[in-house]
C-alpha cells in the first residue's frame, strides 16, 4: 500500500511537471502566433472552421468511448474519485468544443467573432491534448504490460485522430498532437527500459511525420478553397459582364459583302453614323471611313478574304471624329460575306491623345514642355548638320506679381508671355515652357548676332505693359544664351550652360541677355564649393558679427547697432554676406545660421549700456521656421535683456511669401515685446498695404533714395513722403547708406529720425565698438554744429537785409 501511495505521489509530480512545461510551451506558442503568423481572410477562416466541425459528433463520441474504455480497464487499479474527476474534466472540455461549434453557426460573416472562435478552438485543442497526454502519464505507471500496451496504442491513436480532426487548422493540430506526443514520450521515458526508450524515439518520429502531414494537408485544403472561391468570383464576373453587355453594350454586329457594302445594319450602327438604317444599308464601309493606312488595310483584308482582329479605323460624322475597332471574318454560311463585331473606342483614343498631349505640351500655354524640348534638343545636337542654340529665360519679379495678385493673374500673364515669345521667333523654332516662369527657345543654325537680335526683340516685347482684366502690369526678362558646339556638345551641357548664363544675367541686374562664358561654369563650381565649406563654417567658429551704428540725426547720439554677419574664411579671407547668404538660403543653412546670429547678437547686447539697441535681419526662410520664436524667447530669457532693445528687420519679400502666416508670426513677435522694422521700404509692390496690415515700429528708407537725395528732387520728394507717412503712423524712420554730409543735411531737413552709413562708421567687430563711439559721436556733433551755424548765418543775413531796407527807406 505504501508503494502504491509513493507511486501515486510520483505520478502526480510527473503530471504536475508535465502540465507546467506544456503550459509554458503553449504560452510561448501563443506569443509566437501573435508576432509572426499572418492572419487568414475571414471567409477562409470560417470555411476551415466549418470543415473542422463537420466531424464533431464522431470525434466527441470517440473521445467519450476511449475515455470509457480506459476507465473500465483501470477501474480496479485506480481510485474511482480520480477517474471520476478526470471524466468530469473531459466532459467540460468537450462541452467547450460544442459551444465553439454553436458560436460558429451564429457568427455568419462577422470577422471579429470568427477570429475569436478560432482562438478558442486552438486553446480547446491544447487543453484536450493536454488531458490525453496527462492521462497517458498517469495511467502508464504501475500498469500491467497489457495495460501499458493499451495506453501506448491509445496515445498513438489519439495523435493520428487529432491530426485528422484538426487537419484544417494547423496551429490547433500542432497543439493537440504535440501535447499528446509529449505525454506518450514522457511516460515511456519514465518506464526506464530499453524498449521504452526505443518506443519514445518512435513517438517523436511519428509526431514529426504527423506534423509534416498537417502542413501539407492544410496547404492543400486552403489552395482548394481559394481555387473554388476564384472560380466562383470568375463566374459571377462573367455573368455580370454578359448582363451588362446585353443591357448596355455599345458594340454591334457588322455584316458586309466582299465589296465592303454594309448588310443588315443595326440600330446602334445607324445611330453612331447619324444616318437612317435605310440609307446606311448598301453603303460601302470604305466610303464612310477616313482616308489613311487603316482603311487601306481593311480593303486589303477583304479583297484577299482574310480574317482580321481589332483593326482600328476612324470616321467623321457631323463635326465629330470617331474611332472604331473592327474584328471580322468571312462566314461560310453567308457565301463568303463578312460578319464581325464593331467596338466604339472613341473615348479610349481621345484619352490616349490627351495623355500624349499632356506628356509633350504645357497645359496652360500650349507650348512644348520640358520633355519635348529635351527630345528635340537631343535630336538636333546629335545631327551633325545642325548647330542648335538655346535661349533660357525667366520673368523678372514674376513671383511678386503671382503672390500679390494671385495665381489666376499669374496664369494669365504666362499665357500673354507665351504669345509674345512665339511672335518673336519664326514658326520653325521651338518656344517651350520648362516650368513656373521659365521658358526656353530652341534655334537652328542661327549665328550669335541673330540670336542676340531675337533676344533684344524679346526684352522689348516683354517690357511692354500687359493688360490683364483691370490690371496693367510690366515684367522684364533675363536671358541666358548657349550655342553648340562651342558651349556644349550634348543637350544636358548646353541647357545647363544656358541656365548659368541666365543666372549671370539676373545677378547683373536683370532685364538683359548674357552669352555663356567658361568663367560662369567656374563660378558655379565655386558656389558649390562655397556651399560645402559653409556647412562646416558654423561649427568651426568661422562666422562672426560686425556692428554698424544707428545715429540719431539731431543729437548725434549712437542709439544702437545693426548686426551684420561676416564669414572669416581661413583661405578666402573675409567673405561678405551677399556672397554666401543666397547660398545659405538655397541650401537651408540659413536656419541654423540665423539662429546663431540671433543668440550671438543678444549675448553681445547684454554687455552694452542699457540705452543701446541691436537690430537683427530676418530672411524669408527664417520667417517660415517653426523654431524662430522659440530661439528668440530663449535668447532673451538667457540674457535677461529688455525685449524693447531688440529690433528685428524684415524686407517686403518676407511678407510677399505666405503673407498670412508671416503676418501672424510678426504679431507673435510683437507680443514678446521686440521692435519690428520694415527694411528697404519703397522698393516693393505693396509697401503701403503692409503698413496698413501691421504696426511696424520703424521704417528704413532704402539707400537707392538716399544716394541721390542731394541731387534729385524726386528722391527728396519720396523721402519727404515716407517721413510724413511714418510720422502720421507713429513710426520712426531710418535712412540707410548715408555717405556724405549733404545727404545728412537733406535728411534732417525732411524730418528723418535716424541715419546709418559709412559717413559714421563701417560695420566693425564687437571688440572695436568702444574705440569707434567717440569718432562717430564727434562727426555727428560736427554735423549738428554745421546746421546750427547755417541757421545762425540765415538769421544774420535776415538782419542785414532788414537794416539795408531800413536805410533805403530812410
Amino acid at each position: 500500500m505504501t508503494t502504491q501511495n509513493n507511486l501515486s505521489h510520483n505520478h502526480i509530480l510527473s503530471i504536475r511537471g508535465y502540465v507546467i512545461v506544456m503550459d509554458g510551451w503553449a504560452k510561448k506558442w501563443g506569443q509566437n502566433k501573435k508576432g509572426g503568423t499572418p492572419a487568414l481572410r475571414p471567409w477562409l477562416t470560417k470555411r476551415l472552421l466549418e470543415e473542422h466541425f463537420g466531424s464533431i459528433k464522431a470525434s466527441v463520441a470517440a473521445s467519450i468511448i476511449n475515455a470509457s474504455i480506459l476507465g473500465a480497464v483501470f477501474s480496479s487499479s485506480r481510485s474511482w474519485q480520480i477517474l471520476a474527476g478526470a471524466g468530469l474534466l473531459l466532459a467540460v472540455i468537450l462541452l467547450w468544443r460544442v459551444a465553439n461549434y454553436r458560436m460558429l453557426l451564429k457568427a455568419k460573416t462577422d470577422s471579429a467573432k470568427i477570429k475569436k472562435i478560432l482562438i478558442s478552438v486552438e486553446y480547446n485543442a491544447a487543453v484536450l491534448g493536454l488531458w490525453w497526454g496527462a492521462s497517458v502519464i498517469a495511467l502508464m505507471h504501475g500498469a500491467t504490460p497489457s495495460q501499458q500496451i493499451l495506453c501506448a496504442i491509445l496515445g498513438a491513436g489519439k495523435m493520428a485522430a487529432g491530426a485528422l480532426t484538426y487537419r484544417t487548422l494547423k496551429r490547433a493540430a500542432y497543439l493537440f498532437v504535440g501535447l499528446c506526443a509529449a505525454g506518450c514520450f514522457l511516460s515511456l521515458i519514465e518506464l526506464g527500459t530499453g524498449a521504452a526508450y526505443a518506443s519514445a524515439i518512435l513517438v517523436l518520429c511519428y509526431m514529426a511525420v504527423l506534423f509534416a502531414s498537417i502542413i501539407s494537408t492544410e496547404a492543400a485544403i486552403i489552395e482548394s478553397h481559394e481555387r473554388e472561391e476564384a472560380l466562383r468570383d470568375s463566374a459571377e464576373t462573367i455573368h455580370m459582364l454578359l448582363a451588362d453587355f446585353t443591357e448596355q453594350g455599345s458594340d454591334w454586329v457588322l455584316e458586309m459583302d466582299s465589296q465592303t457594302r454594309i448588310l443588315n445594319p443595326s440600330e446602334q450602327m445607324a445611330a453612331a453614323m447619324q444616318m437612317p438604317i435605310e440609307t446606311l444599308a448598301g453603303q460601302s464601309l470604305l466610303d464612310l471611313l477616313d482616308e489613311g493606312g487603316e482603311r487601306d488595310q481593311l480593303a486589303d483584308h477583304v479583297a484577299l478574304g482574310r480574317a482580321f482582329r481589332n483593326l482600328q479605323v476612324s470616321l467623321s460624322a457631323g463635326k465629330e471624329r470617331y474611332w472604331w475597332s473592327i474584328s471580322s471574318r468571312p462566314a461560310l454560311e453567308m457565301n463568303g460575306n463578312y460578319r464581325g463585331i464593331v467596338t466604339d473606342i472613341t473615348a479610349q483614343r481621345q484619352a490616349e491623345e490627351q495623355v500624349s498631349y499632356m506628356a509633350h505640351f504645357d497645359s496652360l500655354t500650349d507650348l512644348p514642355n520640358r520633355f519635348q524640348f529635351n527630345q528635340r534638343l537631343t535630336r538636333m545636337v546629335n545631327d551633325p548638320a545642325v548647330n542648335p542654340g538655346v535661349m533660357y529665360l525667366d520673368l523678372d519679379q514674376f513671383k511678386v506679381i503671382n503672390d500679390t495678385l494671385g495665381h489666376s493673374f499669374g496664369d494669365l500673364l504666362l499665357k500673354g508671355v507665351a504669345a509674345r515669345l512665339k511672335k518673336c521667333v519664326s514658326a520653325q523654332e521651338i518656344v517651350a515652357r520648362l516650368g513656373g516662369d521659365e521658358f526656353a527657345i530652341l534655334l537652328e543654325n542661327r549665328s550669335l548676332e541673330e540670336i542676340q537680335h531675337i533676344g533684344d526683340a524679346i526684352i522689348a516685347a516683354l517690357t511692354q505693359p500687359f493688360r490683364l482684366d483691370d490690371h496693367e502690369m510690366i515684367v522684364g526678362t533675363s536671358i541666358g544664351i548657349a550655342l553648340s558646339p562651342a558651349h556644349g556638345k550634348d543637350a544636358e551641357t548646353l541647357l545647363r550652360n544656358a541656365d548659368l548664363a541666365l543666372y549671370e544675367a539676373k545677378s547683373q541686374g536683370r532685364n538683359r541677355q548674357i552669352v555663356f562664358e567658361t568663367s560662369m561654369d567656374e563660378a558655379s563650381q565655386m558656389r558649390r564649393a562655397l556651399e560645402l565649406e559653409l556647412r562646416g563654417a558654423l561649427g568651426k567658429g568661422e562666422l562672426c558679427l560686425h556692428y554698424q551704428p544707428l545715429v540719431q540725426i539731431d543729437s548725434g547720439e549712437t542709439l544702437g547697432y545693426e548686426a551684420l554677419i561676416r564669414w572669416e574664411h581661413p583661405e578666402r579671407g573675409v567673405v561678405m554676406p551677399d556672397a554666401f547668404i543666397p547660398i545659405a538660403e538655397e541650401s537651408g543653412m540659413i536656419i541654423p545660421i540665423g539662429e546663431w546670429v540671433m543668440r550671438q547678437a543678444i549675448d553681445d547686447l547684454m554687455q552694452w549700456p542699457k540705452d543701446k539697441t541691436v537690430s537683427i535681419n530676418l530672411s524669408p526662410v527664417q520667417m517660415r521656421s517653426p523654431s524662430l520664436i522659440t530661439t528668440l524667447v530663449q535668447a532673451i530669457a538667457k540674457t535677461g535683456v529688455d525685449p524693447q532693445r531688440v529690433c528685428l528687420e524684415i524686407t517686403e519679400n518676407v511678407l510677399m511669401h505666405d503673407s498670412d502666416a508671416n503676418m501672424a508670426t510678426l504679431h507673435k513677435l510683437h507680443e514678446i515685446g521686440v521692435q519690428i522694422a520694415l527694411d528697404d521700404f519703397g522698393t516693393g509692390y505693396s509697401s503701403l498695404n503692409y503698413l496698413r496690415s501691421f504696426p511696424f515700429d520703424k521704417i528704413k528708407i532704402d539707400r537707392c533714395f538716399v544716394n541721390e537725395i542731394d541731387t534729385r528732387e524726386d528722391c527728396q520728394a519720396i523721402v519727404r513722403s515716407v517721413v510724413d507717412l511714418a510720422r502720421s503712423l507713429g513710426m520712426t524712420t531710418t535712412a540707410e547708406g548715408v555717405e556724405r554730409d549733404d545727404q545728412v543735411e537733406h535728411l534732417r531737413r525732411e524730418g528723418c529720425s535716424e541715419v546709418q552709413g559709412y559717413l559714421f562708421s563701417r560695420a566693425v567687430p564687437h571688440d572695436q565698438l568702444t574705440d569707434l563711439r567717440n569718432p562717430v559721436i564727434s562727426r555727428a556733433k560736427r554735423l549738428v554744429d554745421m546746421e546750427s551755424q547755417r541757421k545762425l548765418k540765415q538769421q544774420i543775413s535776415a538782419q542785414v537785409d532788414r537794416i539795408q531796407k531800413g536805410n533805403k527807406t530812410g
